[in-house]
């Protein structure tokens, strides 16, 4: 396709403007497979073993590169990544809208019940067949009538979710005995009533489905994303529009200043979800990250995830200064984490407290999970199979402001940087899980790293916490990973919650959940309900001018 190799193609301080409001179809096919590209949080090797995507724009070791969409639409058919830019400097998409023709998550409603079965109402672009009493979500047809993938209505590497339109929530479904995943109940019978819609059965007619609502479904695995940005800097997206995206959101991997502003990642009419996972996603990234005058909505997964990784210590050579790091994460391996010069911390497995450091002098690569880096200095007796070590110069400092964060089935905001972290102006609304999480661990998901500064302030908090097995969450938790029981210190420093307002209190009320903690103020906050603060190793707690009021206030925020 012409336009997809005149970016591939672009020389050096080039701007590519697409022709005004014209739709771009671009099909698999026209994407040629790319190798080495290792994306942070998404496939294992059995999923991903070489690091292989499709890519629509895509660019490698260019400078001052401007897309202007111009208003037209880049219309995906297929699993394709749309943007992978690898080791570009000053790069800006504006002006452009990505869609998919056919998104790789499906969609029906639940119309009615109907005797022993129910009526479902499936969308014309959401192809399907019957097969005896399955349904089979499929991809459209390649030129050899092929189809380009399908995935069956319940397997062990599908999940699915439901949207409840009262009242604006996307919840989990149950897990059957026998699902991996929360999964539509088993039918035991399926048939076509006309093109859009079926009739079924359920094989457990007390089974657990909302009539009413649209029930979400998606494979679990991330081949694909919504964008991979690897080693760049200076990387700007402004005014784009995201309407639907495949396994995993915009991810940034070992970025160097990046900037989203007035990004729409939201459904566009007639869906109800806009991505699988995490829409913004930051791994391992420096300089200055911020998100601004963004919409996002309707997704499986968190809004905003900025983490480093911790990788396990399991060789230390101390004639030679050397240690062997491991990627423990089976989704995160194959990428380059350390860059001579780098400062380097080494972390205690049970406390999450940094206890040397020192400067990298080599890297050397063994394999896609292990990593020889030597020293430049002596370290002291290490725990190995157990202590890990952070890139303490790939953390970033965080601004998230004037966003609108709507219903999702996850979580809002993770964020484990060193840096300063600003979170002001947003609104969260009827998010599933907590609306800020603050962890840190070298146990399990190993997502470095500590915190010393949090401010969240003037944003607006309504009706979330509700996705807790109906217990209700906390509005903020602060839950670093620690394994040493008799641990009392503070791996996280200071956390400011200033003048927010917290709404539609869920079932266990307003509250806040913080653990080894330094230092937390809440000041000049208003909530429509009683609040309270659960606490564990938290050094000095503060709680200034905050108001309860119990009157209705506005609905439905948009």
């Amino acid at each position: 396709m012409d336009l997809l190799w005149r970016i591939e193609n672009a020389t050096d301080c080039k701007t590519i403007k697409l022709e005004k409001d014209k739709t771009y179809h671009v099909w698999q096919g026209d994407c040629p497979l790319r190798f080495g590209h290792y994306f942070s949080n998404t496939a294992t090797k059995e999923e991903n073993p070489d690091g292989r995507h499709r890519a629509a724009f895509y660019l490698q070791n260019k400078k001052n590169i401007k897309i202007d969409g111009n208003g037209a639409t880049l219309l995906i058919h297929g699993v394709v990544t749309p943007m992978l830019f690898d080791g570009c400097e000053n790069v800006t998409v504006k002006n452009l809208t990505i869609d998919y023709a056919r998104p790789t998550m499906s969609e029906f409603t639940i119309e009615k019940k109907e005797g022993k079965g129910y009526l479902l109402h499936i969308p014309e672009e959401y192809l399907f067949e019957i097969r005896g009493n399955t349904l089979v979500w499929l991809g459209e047809k390649d030129l050899g009538g092929n189809r380009l993938w399908e995935i069956p209505y319940k397997d062990k590497d599908v999940l699915s979710m439901y949207y409840h339109p009262e009242e604006e929530k996307i919840c989990i479904l149950k897990t059957e005995d026998g699902d991996v995943h929360p999964s539509v109940p088993k039918f035991s019978r399926i048939e076509r009533i006309d093109g859009t819609h079926v009739r079924v059965e359920l094989e457990n007619e007390t089974a657990f489905f909302p009539v009413g609502c649209t029930v979400q479904t998606r494979r679990v695995t991330r081949m694909e994303a919504g964008a991979g940005f690897l080693y760049c800097k200076n990387l700007r997206l402004e005014n784009v529009r995201i309407c639907a995206m495949n396994g995993f959101g915009l991810l940034a991997q070992f970025c160097e200043n990046v900037t989203y502003n007035g990004l729409d990642c939201t459904p566009k009419i007639g869906r109800t979800a806009a991505s699988n996972a995490d829409f913004f996603h930051f791994s391992g990234c420096k300089g200055d990250i911020v998100i601004e005058n963004c919409k996002a909505a309707a997704g499986h997964d968190d809004f905003i995830n900025v983490h480093g990784t911790h990788l396990r210590i399991i060789e230390h050579d101390k004639e030679k200064n050397s240690l062997l790091v491991r990627f423990m994460n089976a989704q995160s391996r194959g990428f380059k984490a350390f860059f001579v010069g780098d400062k380097l911390e080494l972390i205690k497995w049970n406390t999450l407290l940094p206890y040397a450091e020192a400067e990298v002098r080599e890297v050397r690569k063994i394999n896609d999970t292990d990593v020889l880096l030597v020293l430049d200095r002596a370290l002291p007796e290490i725990e190995l199979g157990k202590d890990v070590v952070e890139n303490a110069t790939w953390t970033p400092s965080l601004t998230v402001r004037n966003n609108y964060f709507g219903c999702s089935g996850c979580r809002g905001i993770l964020c484990t940087t060193r840096k300063p972290v600003l979170i002001e102006n947003n609104v969260f609304y009827h998010v599933s899980g907590v609306p800020l999480l603050v962890e840190d661990d070298c146990n399990f998901w190993f997502e470095s790293g500590y915190t010393q500064e949090i401010v969240f302030k003037n944003n607006r908090v309504v009706g979330c916490g509700y996705g807790f097995e109906n217990e209700g969450g906390p509005l903020v938790q602060i839950t670093p990973k620690i394994l040493d029981e008799n641990f009392n210190g503070c791996v996280h420093g200071s956390l400011i919650l200033e003048k927010n307002t917290f709404e539609e209190a869920n079932i266990a009320g307003h509250f806040f959940c913080l653990e080894y903690v330094d230092k937390v103020v809440l000041s000049k906050n208003s909530f429509d309900a009683e609040y309270t603060i659960v606490k564990k190793a938290v050094r000095e707690c503060r709680e200034e001018e905050n108001t309860v009021r119990y009157e209705v206030l506005e609905k439905g925020v948009k």
